[in-house]
């Protein structure tokens, strides 16, 4: 295997993120156009306080249905969910992120991400610096990629 690589070398500094105040319509949007899979959500002092995901999203619509997921095979009726999403829609992410941030820092290598990412089931990773600032995202086929070279 290769000499490893830190976070900074290969993140994305994309920093596509949301206030606390957005709505979930248009985190919805922005996932759509990012190709994102989540967001964080930051204060006024543009630290990052939570995480807004497309699971977070489905369990806010269909409470207990991500759960369900796990053990029964369950489908709601898609007219359910879209009627949920509109009625969510213009309330604020703060309802519905999670305050757990699992972040990595720009000297992390890339076996610690992709450690984390496993034990975690995380999709991607927002790197923060000392002061809790969003510096980049490291998506999980990122990694990939990387480890593929």
């Amino acid at each position: 295997m290769g000499e490893e690589v830190k976070a900074r070398e290969f993140m994305r500094r994309d920093l596509t993120s949301v206030d606390l105040d957005t709505t979930v319509s248009h985190v919805i949007y922005l996932l759509h156009e990012s190709g994102l899979a989540s967001l964080p959500v930051l204060d006024e002092e543009g630290r990052v306080v939570g995480v807004i995901s497309e699971r977070d999203l489905i369990r806010a619509a269909l409470p207990g249905y991500v759960d369900m997921l796990q053990s029964v095979a369950f489908l709601p009726s898609l007219n359910q969910l879209s009627r949920r999403l509109r009625e969510i829609g213009d309330k604020p992410v703060s309802e519905f992120m999670s305050t757990e941030v699992i972040a990595a820092r720009p000297d992390d290598n890339d076996l610690y991400l992709a450690d984390l990412m496993i034990r975690k089931g995380l999709k991607q990773i927002p790197v923060l610096d000392d002061h809790k600032r969003l510096v980049g995202v490291v998506r999980r086929i990122d990694l990939l990629y990387r480890l593929r070279q």
